[in-house]
């Protein structure tokens, strides 16, 4: 079962090439997949509850 979303690994799913960019229907391996989606949820959750400061 799918979600509609058709991923191809980019590369060898490990490093990007110099320059190279990984394109919106390319994806990492899904350990480094999840490891910058935790990434993402810790920057956004610390952007939004913990930085803003109140005059």
């Amino acid at each position: 079962m799918g979600l509609g979303v058709r991923w191809t690994l980019h590369g060898d799913g490990k490093t990007p090439a110099p320059g190279a960019e990984v394109r919106p229907d390319e994806r990492l391996s899904w350990p480094r997949t999840f490891g910058l989606g935790a990434q993402h949820v810790a920057a956004v959750f610390g952007a939004s509850f913990v930085a803003p400061s109140h005059p």
